[in-house]
């Protein structure tokens, strides 16, 4: 438990201190993930990963994961419950579409957008979200 709050509290300050890499100036820049397989390896390069055409996922369980590197796919895809066993929410964390609470979930999705992970309860919350991402933040 002390584990998952620590990946949790330094992938969150990771992100939030911008050192994951250069982040888009428009507000409508690409969408940002975090790759499940760095995260758990506490890979703080690799977990703020920008989303576009050739970005390695799959697909566990009705969800879809987007990794850094198709190493990591590959990773994933061999055993994904060991990648996500790991995940875990902030408490209190709501996703921001449905306002569903995620830490009640046994799965979630996270995205990046402006410096700040969010968490979803399903990718299409998260794709609703990425749509307009400014109405569902003006909400919070």
């Amino acid at each position: 438990m002390v584990n998952r709050y620590f990946l949790v509290v330094v992938v969150f300050l990771f992100v939030i201190t911008g050192c994951a890499g250069p982040v888009t100036s428009s507000k409508k820049g690409k969408p940002r993930v975090v790759d499940p397989v760095c995260a758990y390896f506490s890979d703080m390069g690799c977990v703020n990963i920008e989303v576009c055409e050739n970005t390695p996922k799959s697909m566990y369980e009705g969800v879809t994961y987007y990794f850094c590197s198709s190493e990591c796919k590959t990773d994933f895809d061999k055993n994904p419950l060991k990648y996500l066993k790991m995940a875990s929410s902030p408490k209190g964390a709501k996703d921001p579409v449905c306002h569903m609470g995620i830490d009640e979930l046994v799965r979630f999705v996270p995205s990046v957008y402006l410096n700040k992970v969010y968490y979803f309860c399903s990718d299409y919350c998260r794709a609703k979200f990425l749509t307009n991402p400014d109405y569902y933040m003006e909400k919070e």
